[in-house]
């Protein structure tokens, strides 16, 4: 198998974790480094002022970003630290990644930035990965069951009712028609503001995310999105690579399906995250009760809406057998479904009791997805600078090649 270097070096991050020297710590502080975010993604063992993200590049230029996953004792970690010439570098087992480039991914201008009330643009607006512009509508995640991998909750107070959270929406969702004009004003000057940092200027992905609403709310969440996409799609449509994107769980009225291709919205993402039972319901016990039909039926429905390669869904590589995932993305895909993946890593909060995927199976799982997009004509989601623990678009560049 060839792996080019830049690529190797995210492999390897992902499936062992980083670690910083102090000194790289001290240059993350003066390269003004995108520290990590109280919103989702908060890997455990880790402080906020731990770099979020690292841009790694190939000798020919090639660039991709992954996230700073932390360290376990199943593996030694990559090490990052600094040259006397003032560069990162990375070693594993005291043994130095030769031709790679790394940066830390710095902080954009606007996280420094305040709309005309006073408030910071973090409240509206986030950038994940390089090249990622996310809206957050709330904080928190309302179903009855969390999946076991995420901390998305660890963040939140489920009693604050001084801001928009999926806990206070589901239980009154009279809040969102009340403050949501004043919403619109402030995302769109913060969005105003962001879309011109410079990294956004060679690509833009734009994705209304967050976590989902209770079970009884699934259609009013749709609606809530389809007015944002709508209210905001002036402003953005011209600097996107892919149109509006927007993550949720499905709604159960197909009507809103509809409604949202109508505002705006150019592609809806229903991750089902495990593929196969029994760990469906098991790591997504909220969803399970839904049901895995559930969810298929909607991604088939959606395709019919907003057409093959528009409709995707993610899966966490980890929680369940490789090659059974494999099969499910398979027959996904043959609808014109755009499977993915995010390799496993543990957030603050998790409830799992399973371990990281090993190295092999990593390599295996994404170079077979690359031949099911081949297959079907369909291309991974975002860039390789978006997808920090996806190596979809590395497999798919070619700097993963199995010989």
């Amino acid at each position: 198998m060839i792996i080019q270097k830049e690529t190797l070096l995210k492999i390897e991050i992902l499936v062992r974790g980083v670690e910083f020297t102090q000194n790289a710590l001290e240059k993350a502080k003066n390269d003004n480094a995108k520290i990590q975010n109280l919103v989702y993604n908060m890997p455990e063992n880790s402080n906020i002022y731990r770099p979020q993200e690292l841009l790694i590049k190939g000798k020919d230029g090639y660039s991709t970003v992954v996230s700073c996953i932390t360290s376990h004792c199943e593996e030694s970690a990559v090490i990052v630290d600094v040259n006397y010439k003032n560069e990162l570098f990375a070693s594993i087992d005291n043994k130095n990644i030769d031709d790679v480039i790394i940066e830390f991914v710095k902080e954009p201008n606007y996280y420094s930035r305040t709309i005309s009330n006073g408030e910071i643009l973090k409240k509206y607006i986030s950038a994940s990965g390089y090249d990622e512009l996310n809206v957050l509508p709330w904080k928190g995640c309302a179903i009855s069951k969390v999946c076991k991998f995420c901390g998305v909750n660890t963040f939140c107070d489920k009693n604050d009712n001084e801001v928009f959270n999926a806990h206070t929406l589901s239980k009154n969702i009279q809040i969102w028609e009340s403050k949501k004009e004043e919403y619109f004003n402030n995302l769109n000057e913060a969005i105003e503001i962001a879309i011109d940092d410079e990294c956004y200027q060679e690509h833009m992905h734009l994705i209304i995310i967050s976590g989902n609403l209770s079970e009884e709310c699934l259609d009013f969440q749709s609606k809530i999105y389809a007015e944002i996409a709508e209210n905001i799609k002036s402003k953005v449509t011209n600097k996107l690579s892919e149109g509006i994107v927007v993550v949720m769980t499905p709604p159960k009225d197909v009507n809103m399906l509809i409604k949202m291709k109508d505002s705006g919205i150019q592609i809806v993402v229903f991750n089902l995250e495990v593929g196969n039972e029994p760990w469906f319901s098991k790591y997504c016990p909220g969803k399970g009760e839904l049901g895995i039909d559930f969810f298929e039926n909607k991604l088939k429905q959606a395709v019919n809406i907003f057409g093959k390669g528009n409709v995707w869904t993610n899966f966490v590589l980890g929680l369940e057998p490789v090659d059974k995932l494999i099969e499910v993305c398979r027959e996904l895909a043959k609808f014109g479904i755009v499977p993915g993946a995010n390799v496993l890593h543990f957030d603050k909060g998790n409830q799992l009791d399973c371990s990281r995927p090993k190295k092999e199976d990593v390599l295996y799982f994404f170079t077979e997805l690359s031949k099911i997009y081949r297959e079907n004509n369909i291309k991974p989601y975002y860039c390789s600078k978006a997808l920090r623990t996806s190596l979809s678009n590395e497999a798919f560049d070619g700097r993963i090649i199995n010989e």
